[in-house]
């Protein structure tokens, strides 16, 4: 139980998303000012994409964290504690699977979500706090106000 609930912590207290780009994308040189963007649509994509990050965690479905994570080995998840980092998606990819089986009936509600995008909108970061509900041995479990901070690189805004 104890290392479920520190992954529980590392991915809901604070965690450090680093979305991938492709070799095409990140050499791509354009300028985009945000006078051209619409900073509202972009920021409502990002808020789809954390809503279905946590329906995929609801799940257990490891595979759209994945699609959503930058499944690399330099990616890492960072805890508030010292020994609560993960480093390389190997090792994330193992948490989020141990916690989908050994947890039940996870239901995460957002709240205090807030968005920033740079100025040209190909990264955002964001805050939001969660209230996360499952069953463990057979027990109904809480955490609420928990802490969830991360990044997201152009390819998920665009």
């Amino acid at each position: 139980m104890k290392k479920s609930i520190l992954y529980l912590s590392f991915l809901s207290i604070m965690i450090s998303f680093s979305a991938c780009q492709s070799e095409d994308e990140s050499t791509d040189n354009k300028t985009i000012s945000i006078e051209n963007i619409n900073v509202d649509a972009e920021k409502a994509k990002v808020s789809e994409l954390l809503d279905i990050l946590a329906q995929a965690t609801e799940s257990g479905n490891v595979e759209m964290v994945e699609k959503i994570w930058c499944p690399k080995e330099g990616t890492m998840l960072i805890g508030t504690e010292n020994d609560e980092k993960l480093v390389g998606w190997s090792e994330i990819k193992e948490a989020v699977g141990r916690q989908s089986g050994e947890f039940s009936e996870i239901l995460i509600a957002i709240t205090d979500q807030n968005i920033w995008l740079d100025e040209d909108a190909r990264t955002a970061w964001f805050f939001e706090e969660l209230n996360y509900n499952f069953i463990y041995n057979d027990k109904a479990m809480s955490f609420e106000g928990i802490r969830f901070t991360g990044v997201f690189v152009c390819r998920f805004l665009r």
